[in-house]
């Protein structure tokens, strides 16, 4: 099995040439064709794998490739030359699909069609493969658009892979993307809108060492990133503002959870700039969710003409809120989010840094006990002056119990004695976020009313505002959350 270390991006076509002039290195120009097979219900994607037949490149091959081999942009291949045109079941036997498949039949699931430029690009002893990709992907009737730059670790320095990524995106706009032509060509042959937003469960093993830990719970974070990014872009709405900040939360949770290997300053420009990405949304889930649970609701039981006039000042507020999103989307500041992170989990300094050996190839279920002790031990002390607690306070022990629920989540997998403590551990967690949720929901609404019936200048948007915003029994909110926090109190740990 060889291992491959490749970024790829989505490019507009206009872009393609201008890419290929910013590469040195004598061009080669190859035709592939390719059709890739499944099962009738999909066993290989399921399980993580893609097969796919391809003519070129000196003849008909055939490729298996996997969804991880270890690093955060690191896939196992096994590729072998096959008479074709369909797969080669004895081939396929030797690979980690013949359990999945067990004797199942295969058949196509979609073509692509592809003109692939590729250039062998040398800094000092570090050798990149540059490869454009322009042509479509077909299921059937259905086609979809394929322009993209893949740049591939053949030998050297991964450091030097992201050096030039960098030199490349400072000139033309580069969208890092970690959905394969397999995973769109199966959303086409499904007839899926596009990725999903919805962020996938991280898959870690009890061997598992901290680094091999923190790779796979950071390619689901980045992966949930770079989607939820996609969506919102493509398809703006409600749903997509609030997957994105979810994954950008959870992001910035990973690098808490894993606080003794981020302590460079890559680490913590990150931080800083998954903050800003989080600020650039909150306005416009905000006003989703007062738009959804306050305004929406009231104006249909009475509709009212105050509440009318603040209605339009909500959907101005909002529409102005999504313009905020969408230029931070298309921002280059946005875009080099995306490569900095990917570049942190694959060469950030706590890859190769000496000091951080002894922490990064400790066993991670011991390192995860102790952060997750430590994450509980904050929120049950903090949590025990809740009745006293000021709005702000209540504010930041939300956050403190939503990062040890991300947490928790994310190392789950390193503890499967205990499914049942897990699953009431994560619920009584995630019931405590709900209920200061809840409480400063209710002051944060208080403020955005007044702030957007303000801005709109009209008294009956503000009467509106005022009126809508007044009710709500803080005294059985804050009850719901005592009974939250005991329950998380009393709850049985899973590590």
């Amino acid at each position: 099995m060889d291992r491959e270390i490749e970024l790829k991006f989505l490019i507009a076509p206009e872009a393609a040439d201008q890419i290929l002039s910013l590469l040195d290195g004598e061009s080669d120009v190859r035709q592939l064709d390719a059709t890739y097979f499944d099962t009738v219900d999909h066993a290989l994607r399921k399980a993580g794998f893609g097969l796919r037949v391809r003519d070129g490149e000196g003849g008909r091959k055939q490729t298996l490739k996997s969804a991880s081999a270890g690093g955060v942009f690191s896939r196992g291949e096994w590729e072998t030359p096959i008479a074709g045109p369909g797969p080669d079941q004895k081939a396929l036997a030797a690979t980690p699909a013949a359990a999945v498949l067990n004797g199942q039949a295969l058949q196509p699931v979609f073509t692509t069609q592809v003109e692939r430029i590729v250039r062998l690009v040398r800094r000092g002893e570090t050798v990149i493969e540059a490869v454009v990709d322009r042509g479509a992907l077909i299921a059937g009737s259905r086609r979809a658009v394929v322009c993209e730059l893949e740049l591939e670790l053949k030998s050297g320095s991964p450091s030097a892979l992201f050096e030039l990524a960098r030199d490349v995106a400072r000139q033309v706009p580069l969208r890092l993307s970690l959905v394969s032509k397999a995973e769109r060509g199966y959303g086409l042959a499904n007839a899926a809108a596009g990725p999903p937003g919805r962020r996938s469960a991280v898959r870690l093993d009890p061997a598992m060492t901290v680094e091999q830990a923190l790779h796979a719970a950071g390619r689901e974070a980045l992966t949930h990133l770079c989607a939820s990014a996609d969506t919102l872009r493509d398809r703006p709405g409600p749903e997509g503002v609030h997957q994105l900040r979810v994954a950008v939360r959870r992001t910035r949770s990973l690098l808490k959870t894993f606080k003794p290997l981020a302590v460079d300053a890559a680490a913590r420009s990150l931080a800083l700039e998954l903050k800003w990405l989080a600020g650039e949304l909150d306005a416009a889930r905000n006003l989703d969710v007062f738009v959804a649970d306050v305004w929406r609701p009231a104006s249909e039981a009475e509709p009212a003409q105050d509440l009318a006039a603040f209605g339009r000042a909500l959907l101005g507020a909002q529409a102005q809120a999504y313009r905020r999103v969408e230029a931070a989307l298309e921002s280059p500041r946005q875009r080099a989010l995306l490569l900095e992170t990917a570049a942190w989990l694959e060469a950030g300094a706590w890859t190769t840094e000496p000091a951080l050996d002894a922490v990064r190839h400790r066993p991670a279920a011991g390192f995860a006990g102790e952060i997750l002790d430590h994450m509980r031990q904050v929120v049950i002390e903090r949590g025990e002056s809740l009745d006293e607690m000021e709005p702000e306070a209540r504010h930041r022990l939300r956050l403190k119990g939503k990062t040890l629920r991300y947490a928790a989540e994310d190392l789950a997998g390193l503890f499967p004695e205990h499914p049942r403590r897990v699953e009431r551990f994560i619920a009584a967690a995630k019931a405590l976020q709900d209920a200061l949720g809840d409480l400063n929901d209710r002051a944060a609404r208080a403020r955005l009313a007044r702030e957007v019936a303000t801005a709109h200048g009209e008294p009956e948007a503000a009467f509106a505002a005022g009126r809508l915003t007044a009710c709500g029994d803080d005294a059985e909110a804050l009850g719901r959350a005592r009974k939250a926090y005991a329950t998380l109190a009393a709850a049985k740990v899973f590590w």
